[in-house]
């Protein structure tokens, strides 16, 4: 998907491309590349960003939050946030000089943030528009295929698994779940991360809830 983005972008100076979801306020480093739907950002940016937790200072991420239809990544609601100088300024260091960045909806409450960038960006407003409408598509697909994905892993809880959230539906605490099933509270612990994962998560109550709602527990 990210191959197909960047052969449409190209002519436009673009040679990056980012696609995801907005990521909760104090979402883990984890749970923040989780959100990535489609990923041709340089790599090594990647990896600072992602280590100075950069995503709640990034000028985009809050105007994307805000509902900002589009924008390029010089126009004041970007520049002028102070927060974000910092992030700018070092994303042009790895070949993200110029910027634009589109708020689309997704399957779900929250939006869908498309930037693409590079050296030197050359958008007119028939580009513009027909951009949202690859963007559209290109979201759609990527959201369906991580939606398949996740059911996918839904259905490989072990049984071991579904027996321990089981246990914690029922109001039992890991350390009870333990002595009942006569394994340790690491053990628990590791059963219940691994469901979280799973069921993609933020904690265990909401893991609870997602396997009522799939019938993986009663």
């Amino acid at each position: 998907m990210a191959k197909v983005v960047i052969r449409y972008v190209e002519p436009f100076g673009a040679t990056n491309v980012l696609v995801g979801t907005m990521p909760q306020i104090g979402a883990t480093k984890r749970q923040q590349i989780g959100h990535i739907l489609i990923n041709a950002w340089p790599n090594d940016w990647s990896a600072r960003y992602f280590s100075q937790n950069y995503v709640f200072k990034d000028p985009t991420i809050t105007l994307v939050r805000e509902g900002l239809e589009s924008f390029f990544w010089n126009e004041d609601e970007v520049v002028g946030l102070r927060s974000g100088m910092r992030v700018m300024g070092e994303a042009k260091e790895f070949g993200l000089a110029e910027g634009f960045t589109m708020t689309l909806p997704s399957l779900g409450p929250e939006h869908v943030g498309f930037s693409i960038a590079g050296e030197r960006l050359e958008l007119s407003p028939e580009n513009k528009k027909n951009l949202a409408l690859v963007a559209n598509f290109a979201v759609y697909r990527a959201l369906r295929i991580r939606h398949t994905q996740q059911n996918s892993s839904v259905l490989k809880l072990t049984a071991r698994e579904r027996e321990v959230l089981q246990l914690a539906a029922e109001g039992w605490k890991e350390r009870q779940i333990a002595s009942r099933l006569g394994i340790t509270d690491h053990a628990i612990d590791k059963y219940m991360r691994s469901c979280r994962e799973k069921l993609g998560s933020r904690n265990t109550n909401h893991a609870i809830a997602l396997a009522l709602r799939k019938g993986l527990i009663s």
